[in-house]
């Protein structure tokens, strides 16, 4: 018996397993029999108390002094979860670590769950504090939006009531000019005579020091400067049966020679705010007509600020022809072919002034497309036109003038108009060449 016992403390697995596993040893073979019908898998825990008489339990050795003894598990069972059936099997419940463990892991799931809660209400209440922060931001800002927008409305009405004062004020002096016969020709009857006699440009101004006065279209009542005095292009000036060539041939100057000619490419800068003359072909006015906007851009010119100077439709200069001041031209923008234009019924959306677009083509052309070119503040009619004079660009039809301002529709898009009699800063360009 002792070696069964001693042999460097290892049993046979087989049978040190199921034996260890029942607990006792029983007599005879058939009680071993016995045991190993009533457990089928070696390996499973036992079910039950193991069978046999109650009292110690025997063996084939003797008395089993590690049996069911009350002394407990024989030493060296390695006994598990405090099961007297024990050995290298594990018992039939969970040992006190395993407990603990299971305890641990119990109250960490919980301590994470209200971990989370707890960070989700603070999430939320961050949210919601930025968002109360995010909603004053945007009502502040709307509010100096608002403020802002009132400010250019008040700052544009006072413009305009001084651009009208302004108006009214010349178109006073103009009368009394006109009564007192100080202006061109004397009165009225000698300058309709005069208009239909002397077909070439006369000279204006006077010597008592009146100032400048436009002259009298040919055929017409003078000018009032009136938007709602409307004046209609004469058709027979338009280019249907025009013999005005479609084009001019394009001179680019060099050097130091300022003098504009028939076919000369310029651009017009607006003297009081420093913009280009600018139209392009993703602009459009919103007013009706739905012609091609004309604005004034940036402090320096781009491919879309320049224009040609043409002749008037129905008059047929050779090209590279003198043009003198108070000739009727034409301006042809290089990029998209239209002409620099203005009409009556379709008024700028920010000031209500005239508005200016660009119009037609090669082949199409009428007479609101006519300017005439002046030096600024003197006309100079029959003068050579220089580019480094300020100039005044009077529209024919009408007789106001292009006319700028720093009203803007967005960015770099400032509001060209035509208006008034030109003798405003803001009716004054300057040429720029390339």
């Amino acid at each position: 018996m002792s070696d069964y016992y001693n042999q460097d403390n290892r049993y046979d697995s087989g049978e040190a397993e199921g034996d260890r596993g029942l607990g006792s040893f029983f007599k005879g073979n058939n009680n071993q029999q016995q045991q190993q019908q009533q457990r089928p898998n070696q390996y499973a825990p036992p079910q039950g108390p193991p069978p046999g008489p109650s009292g110690p339990s025997q063996s084939h050795y003797g008395q089993n002094p590690y049996g069911n003894s009350p002394q407990g598990p024989r030493p060296g069972s390695n006994m598990v979860g405090g099961s007297q059936y024990g050995g290298n099997m594990p018992g039939g419940g969970y040992s006190q670590e395993e407990i603990d463990k299971n305890q641990r892991n119990e109250r960490y799931k919980d301590w994470g769950t209200k971990a989370g809660i707890a960070a989700l209400g603070a999430a939320a209440i961050g949210a919601a504090a930025y968002g109360i922060h995010e909603w004053r931001e945007d009502k502040e800002e709307e509010k100096e939006e608002e403020e802002k927008r009132k400010r250019e409305e008040e700052e544009t009405k006072a413009r305009l009531r001084r651009e009208e004062e302004e108006r009214r004020r010349r178109e006073q002096q103009q009368q009394q000019q006109h009564h007192q016969g100080s202006g061109y020709g004397g009165g009225y009857h000698q300058q309709q005579q005069q208009q239909h006699h002397q077909p070439s440009p006369p000279r204006y101004g006077s010597d008592s020091g009146g100032g400048f006065q436009p002259p009298v279209p040919m055929g017409c009542r003078p000018y009032t400067y009136d938007q709602n005095d409307v004046r209609h292009a004469n058709p027979a000036r338009s280019s249907e049966n025009s013999p005005t060539p479609r084009e001019y041939p394009q001179l680019r100057h060099v050097g130091n020679d300022n003098t504009i000619k028939m076919g000369s490419i310029i651009a017009l800068k607006h003297n009081m705010t420093g913009r280009f003359l600018h139209t392009d072909r993703s602009h459009s006015t919103q007013t009706g007509s739905n012609q091609q906007l004309v604005f004034g851009f940036r402090w320096n010119p781009d491919e879309n600020d320049w224009w040609q100077v043409l002749p008037a439709n129905h008059d047929v200069p050779v090209p590279g022809a003198i043009v003198s001041y108070g000739t009727q031209i034409r301006l042809r923008h290089l990029q998209t072919g239209r002409h620099l234009h203005s009409h009556y019924n379709y008024r700028d959306p920010k000031c209500g002034q005239n508005e200016i677009t660009a119009y037609g083509d090669q082949t199409l052309s009428d007479e609101n497309d006519h300017w005439v070119v002046e030096r600024w503040g003197t006309g100079s009619y029959g003068q050579t036109w220089d580019a480094n004079d300020a100039i005044v660009l009077r529209h024919y039809v009408s007789g106001m003038t292009l006319h700028s301002h720093d009203i803007m529709f967005s960015e770099d898009v400032q509001s060209v108009t035509c208006f008034g009699p030109g003798g405003e800063e803001n009716d004054k360009w300057r040429v720029k060449f390339e």
